[in-house]
């Protein structure tokens, strides 16, 4: 699968949670033209990498978020984002190093601006 492909089947995804469309598993796979296998790569790619906080509300019957945000496929300049606080979130399961050489590029041009 593509990166692109994979960007509009999880925004397509983000949308159908947000809309808080009924369905499990199976029927959410359907209506997004995927396998259950591929939906559930999906869902695990958003909560691994994304950190979206997806999860199935069993009593709705529907997948949900835990908390509200959205999910942004994009460069962010430095001059419109914190990038000690942009380092910390990336943080999550990632190492230190791995934090730092995710931004290099952006303290390098932060650095570049002053």
């Amino acid at each position: 699968m593509s990166l692109e492909e994979k960007r509009r089947l999880i925004l397509a995804l983000d949308n159908l949670i947000r809309s808080k469309i009924p369905g499990k598993a199976d029927y959410l796979a359907k209506r997004l033209g995927v396998s259950r296998s591929t939906f559930f790569r999906l869902i695990e790619y958003m909560r691994d990498e994304l950190y979206a906080p997806v999860f199935f509300d069993a009593h709705r019957n529907r997948y949900a978020y835990e908390k509200e945000g959205i999910i942004m496929f994009r460069f962010l300049p430095a001059d419109l984002i914190n990038v000690e606080q942009a380092k910390r979130i990336a943080g999550g399961s990632r190492s230190a190093a791995s934090s730092d050489k995710l931004f290099s590029s952006v303290s390098t041009a932060e650095t570049l601006q002053t």
